[in-house]
Formats: C-alpha cells, sequence, structure tokens
C-alpha cells in the first residue's frame, strides 16, 4: 500500500554552521540506512539554504533540508509517497535527535517529535481528523 507523507521540519536558534553540520549528519545517516540514492549536499550560502536529495528504504525520493530567512529559524516541507513508514520514521526520528522539531502526517495520523530537555526525543501523536467535527 503506498501512501503520502508529509514532514515538516523546524529548527530554532541555529547558525549556518550548525544547519550544515546536522544536514550533513542526515545526510550521511541516509547513506547508513541503505538509500537507493543519496545526492551531494547542496549548500546555498546566499540563500541560506541546505539540502539534500535521498530515496530512503520504502519511500519516493524526496528533498531534506533546511531554509531560513534573515533570522536564526529554519524550516522546510515536503511529502513522498511511501509503503514503509518504519525506515522514513527512523530517518525522521534521528533529525528529531539532532535538534530538529519535526512533524509528519500519514494514514489519518500526526506525529510530532522533538528532543527534550534530557535529550531524548519524545513524540505524540493524535488523529488528523477530530471526529466531533462530523
Amino acid at each position: 500500500m503506498n501512501v503520502a507523507y508529509n514532514f515538516s521540519w523546524s529548527f530554532y536558534d541555529a547558525d549556518f554552521a550548525q544547519v550544515h553540520s546536522t544536514i550533513e549528519s542526515l545526510r550521511q545517516y541516509a547513506i547508513e540506512l541503505g538509500s537507493e540514492w543519496v545526492s551531494g549536499l547542496e549548500v546555498q550560502p546566499d540563500a541560506r539554504q541546505v539540502s539534500f536529495s535521498a530515496t530512503i528504504p520504502g519511500s519516493t525520493e524526496g528533498k531534506y533540508g533546511l531554509a531560513s530567512g534573515e533570522n536564526s529559524s529554519w524550516s522546510s516541507n515536503g511529502t513522498v509517497v511511501i509503503s514503509s513508514a518504519k525506515t522514513v520514521g527512523e530517518f525522521h526520528n534521528r533529525a528529531a535527535g539532532l535538534g530538529i522539531e519535526v512533524i509528519e502526517s500519514y494514514g489519518g495520523m500526526i506525529f510530532e517529535s522533538k528532543r527534550n530537555a534530557d535529550g531524548i526525543v519524545e513524540t505524540d501523536q493524535r488523529s488528523a481528523i477530530d471526529w466531533t467535527d462530523f
């Protein structure tokens, strides 16, 4: 079964060097996961953007990275089609472990993951549909 998998990343109070290091770490993790294909790191300092593309096992090709305006807040959004949430979920859990706040939605559920003060990733989940509206 193929399902649309939407994700949003937010990274706060980070400078360009921190973002560059974090995204390169995730790119390396995508390789460790056995991704079919992983691009090189795309760095655009003037545009304040760092990203890469990859085909994480169980998903179609996606673009992963962060971009920012003129402040220290960084974000991105993306969508892939998944046949299995296992490896894609592990990838996004790693992103949360590196300090990126991750929101994922698929299969009628929303998952919010972020690192707590002890460095442990906590995930809250809820239904994407509020049935009291019907």
